[in-house]
């Protein structure tokens, strides 16, 4: 773990209830990409977090696609971690959408489409809102989808931290998932055999 996903980790533990599920770095999809983060609660939905443990010095230049960052090796280019995070986004969706289980019924309104929202975003633990404000990213990652270093402090309130959270929500469920449907939806993410 990063410093920052380490920092992450630490409050997901202290500020989220026993209700939520946290997956760390595990493999999803058929291209076997790994998210930093997926958090899951039953009334909210699935989120993808991606962790970057950047300074805003150290970005050279940024828009929708790409990040050209100063790194102790030179000029690296790197996947803007917003595009980063969607994609990723995509492929827990993908990875779930095939299971009837998990997508509303034939008669619903949102038929055949996931039963919950799933929603992604970045965590710039070194970066504060203010930083981030001035260097003017907001222009290529929303800020409503970003948790800043001064969101993630060790004082900072259990309801407080949910709420950021789940702002990067475009809407909340109508009804919470079953136990069964938990079950499945821990299964499709980390497969394991019960003896």
């Amino acid at each position: 773990m990063t410093r920052g996903e380490r920092r992450l980790a630490e409050r997901l533990e202290a500020k989220l209830e026993s209700d939520y599920l946290i997956w760390y770095d595990v493999p999803v999809g058929r291209k076997k990409r790994h998210p930093d983060f997926i958090i899951f609660h039953p009334r909210r939905g699935v989120l993808v977090l991606e962790v970057k443990d950047w300074r805003a010095e150290n970005i050279r230049s940024i828009d929708r696609a790409q990040v050209e960052l100063l790194t102790q090796d030179g000029i690296k280019h790197q996947l803007n971690p917003f595009e980063q995070s969607r994609q990723l986004a995509e492929q827990v969706a993908d990875l779930l959408d095939p299971d009837p289980l998990l997508v509303n019924a034939p008669s619903a309104a949102r038929r055949g489409k996931l039963c919950f929202p799933w929603s992604f975003g970045v965590v710039l633990p070194m970066i504060t809102r203010m930083q981030f404000d001035e260097a003017g990213l907001s222009k290529v990652i929303p800020e409503q989808r970003v948790i800043y270093a001064d969101e993630m402090h060790e004082g900072i309130s259990a309801e407080r931290f949910q709420k950021r959270l789940w702002l990067m929500f475009p809407s909340q469920p109508a009804k919470p998932l079953s136990s069964r449907q938990i079950e499945r939806l821990r299964w499709h993410l980390f497969p394991e055999i019960r003896i």
